[in-house]
């Protein structure tokens, strides 16, 4: 059975997060996961604390306590959506840890191995955000599983349009085919936009590349397009804000570390700033 795993931080903002994730495991046919990270201290340095359960001691306490019953409370109103949005289908279990939230979510992400993570954003609101991030923009740096990250109460019916900027390299139809797939799923369309920087010369070879793919796709709700612009960040900014797509799909792999860092940072800007729903997939080289 396909896991939906979904961080929450038990905030108003998490029901949208998990609202979400329910319907999307409603779709697959899967479960959901909630986790939450109980942060060890505000003061703790950020990677000097592995991810632990829940020890005996620690269940003892009346924070402990608290944090159950805010817990169950969450799941509790949860399962009363399940059922007034006939969803019944779907389990859904949960989970309480110890640790840095980006650490944990990632370990939970590589033990479970959820067909989905699914996680909420708030914009960089202070100066430490503005340095390192929020936590669903790190996770996205890092992740190895299909990440959705949400801006703002998201219905999953009411995507219909995917734009997935592709790079045209790496296992680009494993990419385009996953896009596909949940597009069919959610009778959505899907255009794949190619974006080529003016200064490199591979905008020829990326139409020769989408027109193959034209012919690979033609009975499929997919269109291919190729664009040029300064730069890839500015081409997707602008695709954005003049075709309102109500999904972005963006695809990160293992590559060159200065290649590496400017990705990293365009999925940073997007994940922190993004006014739509943003699905980050991993890639094979």
């Amino acid at each position: 059975m396909k896991t939906i795993l979904i961080p929450i931080d038990l905030s108003s903002r998490s029901y949208h997060t998990a609202h979400f994730g329910l319907e999307l495991a409603h779709q697959l046919g899967g479960s959901v996961l909630l986790l939450h990270v109980v942060h060890p201290s505000p003061s703790a340095p950020s990677l000097s604390i592995p991810m632990v359960e829940m020890d005996s001691d620690s269940r003892k306490s009346s924070s402990y306590d608290q944090l159950t019953t805010d817990l169950q409370h969450f799941e509790d109103e949860l399962n009363d959506y399940r059922r007034e949005a006939g969803m019944l289908d779907v389990k859904i279990s949960s989970r309480m840890v110890v640790g840095q939230p980006v650490e944990a979510i990632l370990e939970v992400a590589h033990s479970e191995h959820p067909a989905f993570v699914v996680m909420g954003t708030v914009g960089a609101s202070n100066a430490w955000d503005k340095m390192v991030g929020s936590v669903s923009s790190a996770v996205a740096q890092e992740v190895r599983r299909p990440l959705w990250i949400l801006p703002n109460a998201t219905r999953l019916n009411t995507l219909r349009k995917f734009a997935y900027f592709a790079e045209l390299a790496g296992s680009e139809v494993s990419c385009i085919d996953q896009v596909l797939d949940l597009g069919e799923k959610l009778r959505a369309r899907v255009n794949v936009v190619h974006v080529s920087p003016v200064e490199e010369e591979d905008f020829l070879e990326a139409e020769a590349i989408t027109e193959m793919f034209e012919v690979s796709y033609a009975a499929k709700r997919i269109t291919f397009q190729n664009l040029m612009f300064d730069t890839v960040a500015d081409g997707i900014e602008t695709y954005v804000k003049l075709h309102w797509p109500d999904a972005v799909v963006l695809a990160h792999r293992d590559w060159g570390m200065v290649a590496r860092l400017f990705h990293r940072s365009a999925i940073r800007q997007l994940a922190l700033t993004t006014r739509r729903p943003l699905l980050i997939l991993q890639k094979q080289n």
